[in-house]
């Protein structure tokens, strides 16, 4: 069988001579087949040359961020340090003036109790049980100190639960020792027991804050309120309406921050989350 070829006339401008070649079908062939082969060859070869540079860029920008994270837990750790110190020279000054002391646990909620920053006493509400009259009006008087009426149970709100308990969380060097419920702003917030309000406050981290004493050693915590309802010294009862949602404090988002606290102990509140 002859062999067949392709004929190429290159004419260039002017009076040169033109120029004529051939070449084999084989030949074209195998050069169309060695171009497309290349051109894929360059394709593979910058898809990933372009993955290894995401990769190496994604791998400093995560090398960074650890080092900002530790950065900052050392920063969290000397903190507790310096507060413990502080901690211990107050109580050495105290005894030494015969003065009895005795941290303020009431207001200095778990969660931040080693950074918060709170407002002078003339700005904050604080309740002293023998300043209150202890006649009300029947129908406002609680049940007995230690009925079921007076156990925190149930939810305090129509939400869902976006942060639960933890009271060991070494990493962030904080802990969390309530459960945040997400809502918007302006969902009722119903106490969960029978109690007395002693705490009506704003905190820079908690914002608007209510806490209600149950009087049989809980006292349950509501916090980043947008208007609290109640008044330092009511007696309420489970299911009242103490306070509306909201954003205050340190707050990204509108939620409630809700606690309860057993002789002033964080306990986890989900066990207590079961309807009444």
């Amino acid at each position: 069988m002859p062999r067949r070829f392709i004929s190429f006339l290159i004419v260039p401008e002017g009076h040169s001579k033109s120029v004529r070649f051939k070449l084999s079908f084989l030949t074209v062939r195998l050069l169309v087949g060695a171009v497309g082969f290349l051109l894929l060859f360059v394709i593979v070869l910058s898809v990933f040359h372009g993955k290894l540079l995401y990769e190496v860029i994604a791998g400093k920008s995560l090398k960074q961020e650890n080092e900002k994270l530790k950065r900052y837990n050392a920063k969290v750790v000397e903190l507790e340090r310096e507060l413990g110190d502080y901690k211990r020279f107050v109580e050495r000054v105290a005894q030494l003036a015969g003065v009895e002391y005795q941290a303020r646990t009431q207001t200095q909620l778990a969660s931040y109790s080693e950074g918060m920053d709170f407002l002078d006493s003339q700005e904050v509400s604080f309740l002293v049980e023998e300043e209150i009259d202890s006649t009300l009006a029947p129908d406002s008087v609680a049940p007995q100190t230690h009925s079921a009426g007076r156990i925190p149970t149930g939810v305090p709100i129509e939400g869902w639960i976006t942060q639960g308990f933890s009271m060991n969380l070494p990493e962030f060097g904080t802990q969390h020792p309530g459960v945040d419920f997400a809502a918007k702003t302006g969902t009722e917030i119903k106490a969960t027991a029978d109690g007395r309000v002693i705490l009506v406050v704003w905190d820079d981290i908690y914002g608007k804050l209510v806490a209600v004493d149950h009087e049989n050693g809980y006292t349950t915590y509501y916090g980043h309120n947008s208007k609290i309802l109640v008044n330092l010294g009511d007696a309420v009862r489970r299911g009242q309406v103490i306070a509306l949602s909201g954003n205050t404090g340190r707050s990204s988002a509108p939620h409630l921050h809700y606690e309860i606290r057993k002789d002033d102990v964080p306990v986890d509140p989900e066990g207590f989350l079961g309807q009444p």
